[in-house]
């Protein structure tokens, strides 16, 4: 074979040739980066554990919490369901009042620190986030309860990269999470009270707060 030939037929071949599945020179670690900044849907499932009150109503709570959205590099959108079974204790109560929570919000959440994604495809996120949201509480007794509430909360998450073209992403997440709502029986106030030792008398709090710890598994594509 002549040597034109031959070198033109190696040029064929190498140009021809797969890419390879990854690399690791400077312009793949910054595609491999920008991947993560992509728009893409972002949902997850998780528990809720923690504490919960309605007026004079408070005990321990727990249920579940789905959320999805859209998120673009650190900067995410969702849309979120709890459930939460809560309510008096029967360990402290002999007839307790206990009741479900359903509730849906809006978040925007945001990475305030960001670890990974260049020379490996694992990412670290801390983030903090609020959003508002409408709570309905049914009553084992009967009766409900609709108000608005503002969440905040601050947690982390860990997610992988798996694939190059069209990747998927998979982790988990932990979290802080709070809750706070209008007190229903604010409106009709009350005399200044010492609840504990006080050198000054005030009024009730109007705001009912919750407070939970949140953790699950993340999922995106």
């Amino acid at each position: 074979m002549r040597p034109i030939t031959l070198a033109a037929t190696l040029a064929m071949i190498t140009m021809s040739a797969p890419v390879a599945a990854d690399c690791w020179d400077s312009d793949c670690k910054d595609t491999r980066a920008r991947a993560w900044e992509k728009p893409r849907f972002e949902g997850a499932f998780g528990l809720l554990a923690g504490g919960y009150s309605v007026g004079t109503i408070s005990g321990a709570a727990i249920g579940m919490h789905l959320d999805g959205g859209v998120r673009s590099g650190r900067v995410a959108l969702l849309g979120e369901y709890d459930f939460l079974s809560h309510g008096q204790s029967a360990y402290d109560y002999e007839a307790p009042i206990r009741g479900n929570l359903h509730r849906l919000g809006a978040n925007l959440r945001y990475s305030i620190a960001a670890f990974g994604g260049r020379e490996v495809p694992i990412r670290g996120d801390i983030w903090l986030e609020g959003g508002v949201g409408n709570q309905l509480v049914q009553w084992h007794g009967g009766g409900e309860l609709s108000r608005r509430d503002l969440s905040f909360g601050a947690g982390g998450q860990m997610t992988v990269r798996v694939g190059r073209d069209k990747p998927k992403y998979v982790g988990f997440y932990y979290a802080f999470r709070g809750l706070m709502a209008r007190d229903p029986m604010a409106s009709e106030g009350g005399p200044p009270t010492c609840a504990g030792p006080c050198d000054m008398p005030t009024g009730p709090s109007p705001w009912d707060m919750g407070a939970f710890f949140n953790f699950g598994v993340v999922f995106s594509r």
